[in-house]
């Protein structure tokens, strides 16, 4: 059994050098989650891209050329960014134009029509959202949430059914100035999704 057992280990151990010296697969997001989400896993994808010599698109079209593969929306923008980084070395949370992201997704124990009421509904928003102005821009009923964060960023949140009971809410927070405020706003939202979960729960 032991020796059986050996192989399958070996691939999580030997992290191959990929262009760029980042490491392989991308650290964003294990493999079996991508795969989960999206049907393919990281190397599914990026030969996909390479294919389409997608390192010579910009971001816009690298997320579209994704989607039209039937990569969800939300995946598609974040394996875009992941393949930039990888082949064109752009910083870990760097998106097109020097600015950063961040990205925070919590699995809950409720349906997606009850988690996107409970999220999006402005009564109960500042029960579960940080401190922080937010204007709302546009929103599509169990799918996708938009608005203004803080003024100048950019804050999307996508609604996604995980099975039975089951719902997940992916959220990312663009347009920061700054890597120091990846991990600031990271902190604040994992808090708010908790809050979330637990009205919901």
């Amino acid at each position: 059994m032991a020796a059986q057992e050996q192989p399958k280990a070996q691939p999580k151990a030997k992290k191959a050098k990929a262009t760029g010296g980042e490491l392989w697969p991308p650290p964003a997001y294990s493999e079996e989650k991508v795969k989960a989400a999206t049907g393919k896993g990281w190397m599914g994808w990026f030969i996909i891209l390479n294919n389409a010599e997608a390192s010579t698109k910009p971001h816009k079209e690298i997320a579209q050329l994704l989607h039209d593969k039937g990569c969800p929306g939300w995946w598609s923008q974040m394996i875009a960014v992941e393949y930039e980084r990888v082949r064109g070395g752009r910083k870990k949370n760097e998106r097109e134009g020097g600015t950063f992201a961040v990205n925070v997704t919590k699995v809950m124990p409720v349906s997606l029509s009850k988690l996107f009421a409970a999220a999006t509904d402005e009564k109960t928003r500042k029960d579960w959202f940080p401190a922080g102005a937010f204007e709302e821009t546009s929103k599509t009923k169990d799918k996708y949430w938009r608005g203004k964060w803080k003024k100048e960023r950019k804050l999307e949140f996508g609604f996604y059914a995980k099975g039975e009971g089951k719902s997940q809410i992916a959220l990312e927070i663009g347009r920061l100035p700054s890597e120091a405020d990846v991990e600031k706003e990271r902190a604040a939202w994992k808090k708010a999704m908790s809050k979330l979960e637990t009205m919901v729960s």
